[in-house]
């Protein structure tokens, strides 16, 4: 029989509850007369347990740092500024992004260094700390770590237009989705013998999301890009490969806790070039919903289908849980102050079957 210990689970609300007493608020310091800074972050302490139901059942749990972000911005004027976001959730502390912007015209503005690129609405172009539980829905995952990585991040340029209800924003990048100069299609200068020295890279990567807010909690949004660059994780044997990817989504109450029922669905496809091997199309689905329980909480659930091979059986995942915020109970955002309980399940043909229960707080500022 299968015993999993509930000790984490109690030890991490205890975590919460103590850090939520006194919620922090972002802090604006002004540096003269025309420098300000903007000091914003979070954390999301949690505890897990995961189990893949194979031969042996294997079962492990523990305590972890989901995240732990702090976010720098000097800002001149209303003219522009720079950013800079660090990450110590895994003990040692990272580069996020790192960016200069400039805003254009009162509806333009553009940002050069390393940044959010234009994706899918569910990857990271979704706040952490707006994220509808505990993770990014799997497909967009799964498409992440198949195009620009985890992170969904890459070097590069974009310029964004707003007019009313309607967001257009276009980038060019590296395409390899890295911060490191050395594996991107930087060139140093032209002193040196070789000006095309590095990694061979045939081209770059063009990206373009369009969102529309009609009103009601209603947002409407299409996504699409071409990468030419070749990225080595597109590799499956035979070398890096181009793709193309599109997206689209329609979420009726984005964010969690903005209304009392929500609906959010997401549809994502990605076509790999020829390498030789043929090409390769995946593709993935996802439809979420929630209702507001105990008066400043929700319970959500999300179904989800992501083919590797649309030829071939896909992978199924299902998401349910809780989750109550105590700074909504106290008047202020819901992100805030968050608790959150989510149960995942994974079907498969290729791969064990799989659940895990995560129990994460969250303190946003």
């Amino acid at each position: 029989m299968l015993r999993v210990s509930t000790a984490p689970f109690l030890s991490s609300l205890v975590l919460f509850v103590a850090l939520v007493a006194a919620p922090p608020a972002s802090a604006q310091i002004s540096l003269g007369s025309d420098l300000r800074l903007d000091v914003a972050g979070g954390i999301q302490p949690r505890a897990s347990v995961g189990i893949e139901q194979n031969a042996t059942d294997e079962t492990r749990y523990g305590f972890g740092l989901r995240r732990a972000r702090l976010q720098a911005r000097i800002l001149y004027r209303d003219l522009g500024g720079v950013e800079y976001d660090v990450e110590g959730g895994s003990g040692s502390i990272e580069s996020v992004d790192l960016f200069a912007f400039a805003n254009l015209t009162e509806r333009l503005q553009a940002r050069v260094g390393y940044f959010p690129i234009a994706q899918p609405a569910g990857g990271i172009l979704t706040p952490y700390f707006l994220i509808d539980a505990v993770d990014r829905a799997a497909i967009d995952e799964r498409w992440l770590a198949g195009t620009l990585g985890g992170d969904g991040r890459d070097l590069g340029a974009d310029v964004t237009y707003t007019s009313g209800r309607t967001t257009v924003s276009l980038a060019v990048h590296n395409g390899f989705g890295t911060f490191q100069r050395g594996t991107n299609n930087f060139r140093e200068g032209i002193s040196g013998p070789d000006v095309v020295n590095g990694i061979e890279t045939p081209g770059l990567a063009v990206s373009s999301v369009v969102i529309y807010e009609p009103g009601g909690g209603t947002e409407v949004g299409l996504y699409g890009g071409y990468n030419g660059a070749n990225p080595d994780r597109t590799d499956r044997g035979f070398g890096g490969r181009d793709y193309t990817s599109g997206g689209a989504h329609v979420y009726w109450g984005a964010s969690p806790g903005s209304q009392p029922v929500r609906v959010k669905l997401d549809a994502i496809a990605l076509r790999y070039a020829d390498d030789g091997a043929g090409e390769q199309d995946q593709a993935g689905v996802s439809a979420f919903g929630a209702v507001r329980v105990f008066g400043h909480g929700e319970a959500f659930a999300r179904a989800e289908r992501y083919w590797n091979d649309v030829d071939r059986s896909g992978d199924d995942f299902i998401t349910a849980g809780l989750s109550y915020s105590p700074s909504a109970a106290r008047g202020a955002p819901y992100h805030r102050a968050r608790l959150t309980l989510a149960y995942h399940f994974r079907t498969s043909e290729a791969l064990d079957e799989a659940h895990l229960v995560v129990l994460q707080g969250q303190i946003a500022f």
